[in-house]
């Protein structure tokens, strides 16, 4: 089963908002800093993590649109070998054909 591309682009979406978004919080004020922190949580975190959350967001998040369209980050190093070798295709037909009357 594959995954639809639109889903993975959408999740590719999301995950570089967010990365956006922490990237965003890394630049806050020193007064939305000290506000931030006394909320705890994820506000209360450093402007410099916020940064690099952000940016493996980024990254993150262009990962998943490159796969999106083909790229494979660990090539060739799992399953079977996929180049078609030598196909032998019957020479007769392998399905017989309806012999029925056609329907009324």
């Amino acid at each position: 089963m594959r995954v639809p591309v639109w889903l993975t682009l959408g999740i590719a979406a999301l995950v570089v908002i967010f990365g956006v978004y922490r990237m965003r919080m890394a630049f806050r004020s020193d007064a939305e800093d000290t506000q931030a922190k006394a909320r705890k949580g994820l506000y209360a975190m450093g402007r410099r993590t916020h940064f690099l959350i952000g940016t493996v967001y980024l990254l993150l998040g262009g990962a998943l649109v490159a796969t999106s369209f083909g790229w494979n980050p660990f090539g060739n190093w799992f399953g079977p070998e996929t180049t078609p070798t030598e196909i032998k295709v019957p020479a007769t037909r392998s399905v017989p054909i309806d012999r029925l009357p056609a329907p009324k």
